[in-house]
């Protein structure tokens, strides 16, 4: 009890005024064989039960750091669904980039803010101010063998740096990441561990970074999880709204053993070869029955 109050403590400057859905990532294998995945987007109450689509525009870089545009991507009612295209070895990093959500005015009542009713006038002298959500979700995949160039490089004002290479999470063994805000470590701030099944208002399973803004999670066990970080400040110069409720999630599989990989070149040339012999290869002929 006493930790869901300091988890509930620790969120109330990051909440948003009023209930939400977070948004998440989720790709049909972290690891894929071929040249592409599929990649599920929602926002969701609940993990991973989508109800709620993502925009469009999502994207990524691939190993070498380069953007990654999909243009196969489907905006469902509940969710979006894209194909993206693995062409090279190595780790992607899929994201949508930061979202901005509505803008809500907020008034300061009893040393708390909330939201102003349409049609309100706030009391006289009462503080007031407006808020913007900034949503953020990334995952990662690897095809062929881990690398750390994407993993190594942070985007989005909130930021979520993994230590552990994302797609080599051990259960066993725990991850590691590094909270980060406007590049800076983001200290004393609860981040949530969220499984399958487990709706978003669940605190329970939370860690606070240290002075590094670093956090570790430990896993009862192996399965899909959520990481997401909270922080409210202020937006920059020009921006629709004075604050921004930022919220940053991180999908990932925690594995009971890591795959070995495999050399993406010497196996799509041995494809070539098995293709080029079964074209060379004539049909064999029925015994008893001529061929026309």
């Amino acid at each position: 009890m006493k930790k869901h109050v300091l988890a509930a403590a620790l969120f109330a400057v990051a909440a948003t005024p009023a209930a939400a859905y977070t948004s998440y990532l989720k790709p049909e294998s972290y690891w894929p064989e071929g040249r592409e995945v599929a990649v599920e987007g929602s926002f969701a109450s609940t993990f991973f039960a989508p109800q709620i689509a993502l925009p469009a525009d999502i994207a990524g870089r691939n190993p070498d750091g380069s953007e990654a545009v999909y243009d196969r991507v489907a905006v469902q009612e509940t969710a979006t669904r894209l194909e993206a295209n693995l062409p090279a070895a190595g780790t992607y990093r899929i994201s949508t980039g930061e979202q901005l959500g509505n803008v809500t005015t907020l008034v300061g009542e009893n040393g708390q803010w909330r939201a102003l009713a349409q049609g309100e006038t706030p009391a006289e002298g009462a503080p007031v101010t407006t808020l913007q959500t900034v949503t953020l979700a990334d995952t990662y995949v690897t095809r062929g063998q881990a690398s750390r160039q994407v993993v190594d490089q942070p985007h989005g004002r909130l930021a979520i740096k993994p230590v552990t290479h994302p797609n080599q999470v051990l259960a066993a063994q725990g991850f590691q990441v590094d909270i980060l805000f406007d590049g800076a470590p983001l200290a004393n701030s609860a981040v949530v561990l969220y499984g399958e099944g487990d709706p978003d208002t669940d605190l329970d399973r939370y860690v606070v970074t240290d002075a590094a803004g670093r956090a570790t999670f430990t896993f009862d066990a192996p399965g899909h999880y959520v990481i997401a970080a909270r922080h409210r400040a202020d937006m920059p110069a020009g921006s629709a709204a004075q604050v921004g409720s930022y919220t940053t999630t991180l999908t990932f599989e925690a594995l009971t053993e890591v795959p070995a990989g495999y050399d993406v070149a010497e196996r799509e040339a041995e494809a070539e070869r098995a293709a080029r012999r079964r074209e060379r290869t004539p049909a064999r002929r029925r015994v008893g029955r001529p061929d026309y």
